[in-house]
């Protein structure tokens, strides 16, 4: 990897997932140049490592406080400097989502009471001890953390590493549902892996410290996680209280709190001495029934032996880049089936600016678009016309007539379109200042050239939810790790919303999905760039476009997404003119990848542990596929044969980070599925016509593909096709989306429009115009 080192503040606690994380830094060619460490106030500020002053095991959400006499000797032992802080104040913002709540507390004020006298959440004390660490070391830019499955934790963390412009990390995030190992090819692995012994291959030695739960008794105390014995133990004991295998994998690791550890040595690039204890110097205490703990009477570093094998941070193993589902898909692809396919490419040699593009909105339910908004009349640049674009967006949503007072942080999706990708940081920095809550919408950003209308520079669409705000759920992972791209904007990866709130009894909801380009997720670049070139130009595509499609997987998997009813491929204008053979390659990896045949058998999957316990956790379906997506059971209609929804393909000037591919997508969940069916089309019979309905939900969701024809107009055609399947002409539309190349024909489109340069239908042919409409009868 190409990507610029980061120095690194590593958060420790003084448990195994803390202080391994490092190891994955230094693995990802990243400098750890401090240590930062939160104790209980009480503690004298020299941190004696034998003293014994202050509470030995706060009652704390966020921080793991047992063992905290030790951590000083973390500084010799590493050879790193160490900070330490105060813990102050209490959980006092409970939510699953940091500041999801409104709060009258300035952002950057710590160490007092908030307003009303109320107690400071104690996530606040990261702020002095961090902004010490940057004043000392002006070079540190990232801060590392061991999140593995805790929500809770980790948007606090990454809270204060943006106020704080840190770049967070998060290497073990969602690790143990990733691929288990990393073979010579570059894909999946067969191996058993886990966390555990992945710390075990490195020489990890880590002590359980403290039990909680779980059957596991005081005997297991002081015992090294790492060892097979231990991890063998602790599965047959977990076992018999984990009913589900992925909870399981969470339960092994203590994400629930079953045990907490305290790591004394591990691989020598990192660990220039280990640390010791004595049995004489710690003493098991029994706090109440199922919880003990051992105390720390004192502790030393020593020098450690010369080793015979040196573990490298090349031993530090990483997940492979793909999981094996999409390994085998993207193996599946052969060059010959797609460099000859005989087909004229399109409308590039003769382009069709959209002359005038007007502003609509539609309401129907909870759900209200505004498209279109344009403002060129404001100046001829991005910025000036973004911040007249915000203005009007504003005055709109504060006049739609509702009860409840609609502002732009109930927006769950935007498109934003541009003239030139190279507008993208003007817009972006006023774009921003349009969200305050912690989950802005999800979106998707394209450049559409020339296409879009004269003198536009921006143009941008909005889905607005009208329902309680409560009710809806926001993907938002803004630290690196190897699970999917951090967020690298003001967007969510994907934003839930109820389907029909006002129904009473209703459950079920639509899983807005940001668009997703193919970068690798620990380095945030596109893995082999993009090659233009003539040699790879098949290889390096089709591992962008498996890629990024895994990565809407994965988020759809986190967002229990049982069923996508439609996708949109976006592609950036090829000077060779490949993009009908790449709309062929992101139409056979959608349609494999709906294949039964590759689909991995997989059991219901619960929540993890600490959700149960506490209800803070992501849903650990974040791992491999298997059949929960698609998840075949909620098809009411369902043959047993492969069916998948419509993806259409669209080529526009450029995409973010000057990708090649971007997927996007919308998805439901929970929600019984009528398979998607073709409905003739009496109006024009060319056209194919893809529809399904959400059964007992009354609505639906149509992909209208429009061939090329060049006897009649295309804007007579959409009004006679749309009026003949009653879409047209019906007031209960949500939202009206048409992709085109033919910008004259939608000037009269009561609707969201994408112009572009070509399109292509869901079995790979051009096309003159993509609808996708949702509908409610």
């Amino acid at each position: 990897m190409s990507t610029e080192p980061l120095n690194v503040i590593a958060l420790i606690s003084g448990g195994k997932d803390s202080l391994y994380s490092i190891l994955h830094c230094i693995r990802n060619g990243h400098r750890v140049v401090a240590l930062a460490n939160l104790r209980p106030p009480s503690v004298p500020s020299g941190g004696d490592s034998d003293g014994q002053d202050g509470e030995e095991d706060m009652d704390s959400f966020m921080y793991q406080t047992i063992g905290h006499n030790v951590i000083p000797l973390y500084e010799s032992a590493l050879g790193l400097p160490l900070y330490r802080g105060d813990i102050t104040g209490n959980a006092v913002d409970t939510s699953r989502i940091y500041r999801d709540q409104p709060s009258n507390h300035h952002p950057l004020h710590t160490g007092e009471q908030v307003a009303g006298g109320q107690e400071e959440d104690e996530t606040e004390s990261l702020i002095p001890l961090l902004s010490r660490i940057k004043r000392d070391l002006p070079h540190a830019n990232a801060v590392s953390a061991g999140a593995i499955l805790s929500t809770y934790q980790r948007t606090r963390i990454e809270n204060v590493a943006g106020r704080l412009g840190l770049v967070p990390l998060a290497f073990l995030w969602m690790f143990p549902f990733l691929p288990p190992s990393l073979s010579l090819e570059g894909g999946a692995g067969r191996g058993g892996g886990g966390l555990l012994e992945d710390m075990a291959s490195v020489k990890c030695d880590a002590r359980i410290i403290k039990v909680a739960s779980g059957g596991l008794d005081d005997d297991i105390l002081w015992e090294n996680v790492a060892s097979p014995k231990t991890q063998r133990r602790l599965e047959r004991v977990m076992r018999l209280y984990v009913d589900d295998a992925q909870t399981l994998k969470g339960a092994i690791l203590g994400e629930g709190g079953e045990y907490e550890t305290l790591a004394l040595d591990g691989p020598g690039f990192l660990w220039k001495k280990k640390i010791v204890v004595e049995e004489s110097d710690r003493e098991v205490c029994r706090v109440d029934s199922g919880v003990s703990h051992v105390r720390v009477l004192k502790a030393r570093c020593v020098e450690k032996e010369i080793e015979s094998t040196a573990v490298t941070p090349e031993d530090v193993r990483r997940p492979a880049q793909f999981d094996e589902r999409f390994w085998q898909v993207l193996n599946g692809l052969q060059e010959q089936d797609f460099v000859s396919v005989g087909e004229v490419v399109g409308q590039t040699s003769s382009p069709e600016s959209s002359s005038t593009i007007n502003i609509s909105s539609t309401s129907l339910g909870n759900l209200y678009t505004i498209s279109n908004i344009t403002a060129p009349e404001a100046g001829p640049t991005a910025d000036t016309q973004m911040r007249a674009i915000t203005e009007n967006l504003q005055s709109l949503l504060q006049n739609i007539n509702t009860q409840s007072t609609i502002s732009t942080n109930d927006i769950v999706f935007t498109t934003v379109l541009l003239r030139s990708m190279a507008d993208f940081a003007p817009m972006n920095a006023i774009y921003v200042s349009l969200f305050t809550k912690p989950s802005p919408p999800a979106r998707v950003t394209v450049a559409c050239g020339d296409r879009l209308p004269d003198g536009v520079q921006v143009m941008i669409s909005a889905v607005i939810d009208l329902g309680p705000r409560k009710k809806r759920e926001g993907l938002h992972v803004q630290s690196r790790s190897y699970w999917a791209p951090a967020n690298i904007g003001p967007y969510s990866q994907a934003i839930t919303v109820p389907y029909s709130p006002q129904q009473e009894g209703s459950k079920g909801g639509l899983v807005y999905i940001a668009g997703q380009i193919p970068l690798d997720p620990a380095s945030m670049e596109i893995p082999g760039g993009i090659d233009m070139g003539n040699e790879k130009w098949f290889q390096n595509f089709s591992l962008h476009a498996t890629l990024s499609l895994q990565h809407l997987w994965r988020i759809g998997l986190a967002t229990k997404v049982d069923w996508w009813v439609g996708a949109i491929v976006f592609l950036a204008r090829d000077s060779r003119q490949r993009g009908h053979q790449k709309a062929r390659i992101a139409n056979r990896l959608w349609q494999a990848i709906h294949s039964r045949d590759t689909a991995e058998a997989e059991e219901e999957v619960d929540l993890d542990i600490w959700d149960i316990k506490h209800g803070l956790s992501e849903d650990p379906r974040m791992s491999q596929g298997g059949p929960s997506l698609p998840n075949w059971e909620v098809l009411v209609d369902g043959d047993g044969s492969d069916v998948h929804p419509p993806c259409i393909t669209v080529e526009v000037e450029q995409l973010p980070r000057n990708s090649d591919i971007e997927w996007q997508a919308l998805g439901t969940t929970d929600i019984p599925i009528n398979a998607p069916v073709r409905i003739p089309c009496t109006a024009d019979p060319k056209t194919g016509i893809c529809c399904t309905k959400l059964d007992n939900q009354n609505g639906s969701f149509y992909t209208i593909e429009i061939p090329e024809a060049r006897d009649t107009s295309l804007r007579d055609r959409i009004d006679a096709i749309l009026s003949g399947t009653g879409v047209y002409a019906d007031r209960h539309i949500e939202h009206c989306t048409i992709y085109t190349s033919h910008g004259h024909s939608v000037s009269h489109w009561k609707g969201q429009v994408v112009p572009c340069y070509n399109v292509w239908g869901s079995d790979g042919t051009s096309i003159a115009a993509a609808i996708t409409v949702q509908s409610k009868a």
